[in-house]
């Protein structure tokens, strides 16, 4: 796949992160006349003012922000040349990084999906690991991959999964 190329006009990302820094210095003056500095909190509190007035104009909010996150990946893809190839298997939304750690000596990284709301995983260790559907293990609680979990025991349509992490001190007991 080549890279994604800039449409001559387009803004860069810093220009388009300045347009930003324009908007939250106003919005400073509006909450308490001061000037913005980078203050996460004032981020979050227009976040939630651009919420109450997306309920207020009946737009979905969140379909936009999925959208933006989607328009965010392309932008950076094509100024950076860096293809973001971490698509949803289930819907094709981009995936979110929630958290990274480290099970049985493999390094992972975990994904959410804001559209559909499954999680998954990419292991590290491996060279181009597939993302795989990721599910909890009933015995420690981790987040194990699906293809390498067993099932424990099932209730109606319900699976509970096991991993290896804790197969082996169930069988003990």
């Amino acid at each position: 796949m080549a890279p994604r190329k800039q449409m001559t006009g387009e803004p860069t990302n810093e220009e388009r992160a300045e347009r930003i820094d324009t908007v939250m210095q106003a919005y400073c003056l509006t909450l308490d006349g001061r000037d913005f500095e980078g203050d996460e909190d004032d981020f979050r509190d227009l976040l939630t003012d651009l919420m109450h007035f997306c309920e207020r104009m009946e737009i979905d909010f969140n379909e936009n922000l999925r959208v933006a996150r989607d328009n965010y990946e392309h932008e950076r893809e094509v100024e950076t040349g860096i293809p973001n190839n971490l698509g949803c298997p289930e819907c094709g939304c981009i995936l979110e990084v929630s958290r990274t750690d480290t099970l049985l000596g493999i390094d992972r990284v975990i994904f959410d999906c804001q559209n559909c709301d499954g999680t998954f995983i990419r292991e590290l260790t491996v060279a181009d690991s597939p993302i795989e559907r990721a599910v909890k293990c009933v015995g420690c609680g981790n987040l194990i991959v699906r293809s390498t979990a067993r099932i424990f025991y099932q209730s109606d349509d319900l699976a509970h999964y096991i991993g290896e992490c804790c197969w082996d001190e169930r069988l003990r007991d």
